[in-house]
C-alpha cells in the first residue's frame, strides 16, 4: 500500500527554530537611523572612490538599504551629496559655535584652526566632496545656495567674530586669513592619500601639519610691532 502523501501546509518556523535559539526579529529602521546609515555609507564610498566613483545601487548595498529608500530620502545622487556636505558643515558650525561661546575662538592656542583641521580629518570625504562641488557647480546653483543659506550665515557670523576679536591692525585681513585656512585644510586632505601611499605618512605627520598650520595662522594675526 502506498504511503499516504502529507499535504499539510509547511509548519511556520517558531521563534525558537534554528537550533533552539530564539530568533531575533529584524528591527524596523526609524527615519533618522536610516538616513544616518545612508550618509555614513556614502562618506565611506566618497572617501574611497570620490563622488563620481560609485552609484546609488552600490551605496544601497554598502548601507544595506533598498535603492528606493535612497531616492525617497534624497531624491537622487545630487541630493545625497548635498546632504553629506550639510552634515559636515553642521558639525563644523556646531564646533565653531562652541568655541565662540566659551570665548576661546581667537586665543593663541588657535582652537579655530584645530576645529577646521580636525573635522576635515574625521570626515575625509568632506574635502573631496567640497572641492568636487565647487568645480562642478554643485555649490553654486540657486536652489543649493538657498539650501546652504543657514551655513553661509554661520560662516558670515564667524568672520564677524574673527574681525571683532582679532588685533585691530589685522582685522581687514580676516577674510584673506580665513580663506588661507580653509584652502590649506582642504588642500592638505586632498593630497594626503598620495602622501600615505607613497611616503609612509603617519599620524605624527598629520599632527605636525596641524600644529604648523596653527602656528602660521597665529603669526598672521599677531599685532604688528
Amino acid at each position: 500500500m502506498a504511503a499516504q502523501r502529507n499535504t499539510a501546509a509547511p509548519k511556520a518556523k517558531s521563534d525558537r527554530d534554528n537550533g533552539g535559539k530564539r530568533a531575533t526579529p529584524r528591527r524596523r529602521r526609524d527615519r533618522e537611523r536610516t538616513i544616518s546609515d545612508i550618509l555614513d555609507a556614502a562618506e565611506k564610498l566618497l572617501a574611497e572612490k570620490g563622488p563620481d566613483g560609485f552609484g546609488l545601487a552600490e551605496l544601497g548595498r554598502e548601507a544595506d538599504i533598498s535603492f528606493g529608500l535612497i531616492h525617497h530620502y534624497f531624491g537622487g545622487k545630487e541630493g545625497l551629496l548635498r546632504a553629506v556636505l550639510r552634515r559636515s558643515l553642521k558639525e563644523l558650525g556646531d564646533e565653531v559655535g562652541r568655541i565662540q561661546a566659551d570665548g576661546s575662538f581667537w586665543s593663541r592656542e588657535a582652537p579655530a584652526v584645530h576645529a577646521v583641521f580636525d573635522i576635515a580629518a574625521r570626515r575625509p570625504a568632506f574635502p573631496r566632496l567640497a572641492a568636487w562641488g565647487l568645480l562642478t557647480g554643485l555649490l553654486d546653483g540657486e536652489p543649493v545656495s538657498d539650501e546652504f543659506q543657514a551655513d553661509r550665515d554661520a560662516f558670515r557670523e564667524m568672520l564677524v567674530a574673527f574681525r571683532e576679536q582679532a588685533p585691530a591692525d589685522t582685522r581687514e585681513n580676516v577674510p584673506a586669513i580665513t580663506t588661507l585656512l580653509l584652502s590649506a585644510v582642504l588642500g592638505f586632505n586632498l593630497i594626503r592619500p598620495t602622501m600615505v601611499a607613497d611616503y609612509a605618512w603617519s599620524d605624527d605627520d598629520d599632527e605636525r601639519v596641524r600644529e604648523l598650520l596653527a602656528s602660521a595662522m597665529i603669526a598672521l594675526t599677531k599685532r604688528a610691532r
